[in-house]
């Protein structure tokens, strides 16, 4: 091998090892996130189940978001016949406690909703 193509060949292999260690050191980091504390609030005011909210809440948001911006329609009559205003405060009431709720349940799921480029967030709110 002449010298050029050994001193190419040992930078190639020095930015593939970094790639791995770089790879490999942000999987570890990943593995360290805890899953977010549960906030403690009254489920009964809720608009459904812990289960179904966990799995359908951007679900709801946005629903709630279209009827009300393009329909005009800011209410949601819950199946027990109870009337909630569809409204992010409707949610931030009972989750204000934690003021990072939905940013650690974000960070941990990995998701980067856009619910912030219009509204304040719990975190920027005084």
């Amino acid at each position: 091998m002449t010298k050029k193509l050994m001193v190419t060949a040992a930078g190639v292999l020095l930015v593939l090892i970094a790639a791995i260690y770089a790879f490999r050191h942000e999987e570890s980091q990943a593995e360290k996130i805890a899953a977010p504390a549960a906030a403690a609030v009254d489920s009964s005011a809720c608009i459904g189940s812990k289960e179904y909210m966990r799995a359908n809440h951007m679900r709801v948001l946005n629903e709630w978001r279209h009827a009300s911006v393009r329909d005009g329609n800011r209410v949601h009559v819950a199946p027990d016949g109870r009337k909630i205003e569809k409204s992010l405060n409707t949610c931030l009431n009972c989750h204000s406690d934690n003021r990072m709720f939905c940013f650690n349940c974000h960070m941990y799921a990995n998701v980067k909703p856009n619910c912030w480029n219009c509204h304040i967030s719990p975190m920027e709110a005084p």
